[in-house]
């Protein structure tokens, strides 16, 4: 009997000896909002959408220029001709509509596919960090989802983090 609580007396003590496990939180938005990763997706994209929005202004002019043209044409002509002249010109350009709206889309896809991967690349660098440094858990919050209420200001890694992310982007880079 003895040694069962002599037992339990020293399990007692080395739990209470054991260290505690090293716990930290970061900013979700602020460490993905400024990873120069993110950053760099974006103005790639920015760049894409403003040759795009030109392309797109110089047929919409292209447009207007035979829509006038048409209707000078049009103007002296009976009502079946007029349909005859316009369906090759309406054709045209629900073509070219289409094409624009598919590339639009393309555009997208592709944007919001980068934008998912530097996601990822972040989680998979916060989750390496925390291994490395020995943490046991790197809590995620943000403004609009609030899983930390409160941390410590010293328990905040999101700067030291984001730091040490964009350093690694640029070593990649």
């Amino acid at each position: 009997m003895k040694r069962i609580f002599l037992s339990l007396g020293v399990l007692v003590v080395l739990a209470s000896c054991a260290q505690p496990e090293k716990t930290g939180f970061v900013n979700n938005s602020e460490l993905i909002n400024d990873y120069q990763g993110k950053l760099d997706i974006e103005d790639k994209y920015q760049a894409r959408d403003e040759a795009t929005k030109k392309k797109s202004d110089s047929l919409g002019q292209a447009y207007q220029k035979e829509v006038a043209e048409l209707q000078q044409r049009l103007a002296s002509m009976s009502e079946q001709q007029q349909q005859q002249a316009a369906q090759p010109f309406q054709q045209k350009w629900q073509m070219i509509e289409q094409q624009m709206k598919a590339d639009q889309q393309k555009f997208q896809t592709e944007f919001q596919t980068e934008i998912d991967s530097s996601i990822v690349d972040v989680v998979d660098f916060v989750k390496e960090y925390a291994e490395t440094n020995g943490y046991s858990y790197v809590f995620g919050t943000s403004d609009a989802s609030r899983s930390v209420m409160y941390g410590k200001e010293t328990n905040d890694l999101t700067k030291e983090v984001l730091e040490a992310l964009n350093a690694a982007y640029k070593e990649k880079k």
